[in-house]
């Protein structure tokens, strides 16, 4: 069971406490994450107002993972020093640095969100390009396709595509193989 705690007399019993107690629950929120593997954020200010973190894999991905709006611009500004006592890395750069950071990710994030897109469209284009051939070549498979009559930008599409089906096709083959090994020697012998 778990002891009572007791408000604290003074500043300094106060301050004593947080900074035995810190460790104790930083090291329960690892042995949490080592053993479920578990993402775990632990975020505590000490009574005069530091943050002290501990985060598996760190507390920023857990936070933003798990708290999209989290990751926005911090409420006060204001730069503050690292605390002599904070977990590796935390506390190390100033709130309006966190914030530049922050920005920098979103900027980021969008671009690569723009370039998914055209991606998409540029994919999207060549398979109905791919498409019109198999049609035009009277077909039935796509794969059956003339490479000639495709275009530049049809061939990476329909090279990847070809890839992806090779794929599938050996892991169906080692799926049916190794379910044939897997069945006792009487099995296999009537199947043969």
């Amino acid at each position: 069971m778990a002891k009572e705690l007791r408000p604290f007399d003074s500043e300094d019993q106060r301050r004593h406490s947080f900074r035995k107690r810190r460790p104790t629950l930083f090291g329960m929120a690892r042995d949490l994450a080592e053993e479920f593997d578990a993402h775990v954020a632990v975020i505590a200010f000490s009574p005069a107002g530091e943050p002290h973190a501990f985060g598996a894999p760190t507390a920023d991905s857990v936070l933003r993972t798990y708290l999209p709006a989290a990751d926005g611009p911090p409420p006060n500004p204001t730069p503050h020093a690292p605390s002599p006592g904070a977990a590796a890395g935390v506390g190390a750069e100033t709130v309006g640095e966190a914030a530049a950071r922050v920005a920098g990710m979103r900027q980021e994030v969008e671009e690569t969100k723009a370039l998914v897109t055209e991606e998409w469209a540029r994919v999207a284009s060549a398979t109905e390009k791919i498409r019109a051939a198999q049609g035009a070549a009277q077909k039935q498979n796509w794969w059956e396709v003339d490479v000639e009559t495709l275009g530049e930008e049809e061939l990476p599409v329909y090279m990847r595509a070809l890839e992806m089906l090779k794929a599938e096709v050996q892991e169906r083959i080692d799926a049916m193989a190794s379910s044939r090994m897997s069945l006792p020697r009487e099995k296999q012998q009537r199947r043969q």
